[in-house]
């Protein structure tokens, strides 16, 4: 009987010892209600404490124009839901009910908010203190947006200019076309037309990426090439031009990236040179010029060519009235001079 009480008697102990833990453990959310919720705004301080210093590296980071890393943004928004979930939990346990008439208080109501209390702050709070280690870095350097290509109240459209706005706009949304070209005499607004293009292409998102370059009389190849490349986030080391233009090639290869070459004064050398892809190796990447000369575009196989001529003289009016603001008015001598002349100066000011 001994060895068949044993037997019976066994799991039975075995089992209550198995029912004790888990009884023992909810026992203790009740009798640790004050214990918890005191641990709980302890954590939450801390999490407000590891906040704020998170949120001043950010601000940091935003005003040196950097991109805050997602990770970081994810912990931010975590923290606040998690913090304000704590303070509403923290609020309620101050209004808890009682029973009897206020002369006890509610044990099952305890229990709860206990064990919610405890989850919180080891299941979300401890692990955001820790989570909030890996944060770094908090940013990365970002490329910002080119000033040019914002719009500008300023810009001012005329009739005479519509067609060839037009027929540039045009080429840009034609996938055949790959080099564009508008040439003219100097001043005459060719930088202003393209950045507006530009502008109006990348709030149509015509393009993936925008990239506008002065070119100059006297080109920089390896500055060109720098320029470009930091647009593109792309990323030079201790590489020649050659090796550059190779790097060059690689990154715009089969793109959608609209490149602008502004004041060409000679033909560059696009692919040898720059590392600009050829027309084979495009894919939607277009190429938009300005240049004084007709021949320049041309010898560099641009086809698609758009000449700008001066404006009207209601035109010029309109733009001086624009510039001069109330200058018209205050200065008379204004109205003495003759419209050739001033067609011209205001030609040579855009």
């Amino acid at each position: 009987m001994a060895d068949i009480a044993g037997v019976v008697v066994s799991p039975v102990l075995q089992v209550a010892e198995w029912l004790a833990v888990p009884i023992w453990r909810q026992f203790k959310y009740l009798l640790n209600y004050t214990t918890n919720f005191k641990n709980l705004e302890e954590e939450v301080k801390k999490l407000e404490y590891t906040r704020d210093k998170v949120h001043r590296k950010v601000t940091a980071a935003v005003r040196n124009v950097e991109e805050i890393n997602q990770n970081v943004k994810d912990w931010q928004k975590e923290v606040e839901k998690t913090i304000t979930k704590a303070e509403q939990m923290i609020q309620e346990k101050a209004n808890d009910p009682r029973c009897f008439k206020g002369l006890c208080p509610n044990f099952v109501i305890h229990y709860r908010k206990s064990k919610k209390a405890f989850k919180l702050k080891h299941d979300d709070i401890d692990r955001l203190l820790q989570k909030e280690k890996e944060l770094s870095p908090i940013s990365k350097p970002s490329n910002p947006p080119d000033r040019r290509f914002i719009s500008n109240e300023d810009y001012l459209t005329f009739e005479s200019r519509n067609s060839l706005v037009k027929n540039v706009w045009d080429a840009l949304n034609d996938e055949n076309v790959y080099m564009i070209g508008v040439y003219g005499m100097g001043g005459l607004g060719k930088t202003t037309l393209v950045e507006e293009l530009g502008r109006k292409a990348k709030e149509d998102k015509l393009f993936e990426d925008i990239v506008l370059v002065e070119v100059s009389e006297s080109p920089d190849v390896k500055k060109i090439q720098t320029t470009i490349a930091k647009k593109l986030d792309l990323k030079f080391q201790n590489e020649n031009e050659s090796e550059m233009a190779d790097k060059m090639y690689s990154r715009m290869k089969d793109n959608n990236i609209l490149l602008i070459l502004d004041n060409i004064w000679e033909p560059l050398e696009l692919d040898k040179t720059l590392g600009i892809p050829r027309r084979a190796d495009r894919g939607r990447n277009k190429l938009l010029f300005t240049t004084r000369n007709l021949d320049v575009l041309e010898r560099m196989g641009s086809t698609n060519n758009f000449g700008m001529g001066i404006l009207n003289k209601e035109e010029a009016w309109t733009l001086f009235t624009k510039m001069a603001g109330n200058c018209v008015i205050e200065f008379s001598f204004v109205c003495f001079l003759d419209q050739h002349i001033l067609i011209l100066f205001f030609n040579s000011l855009m």
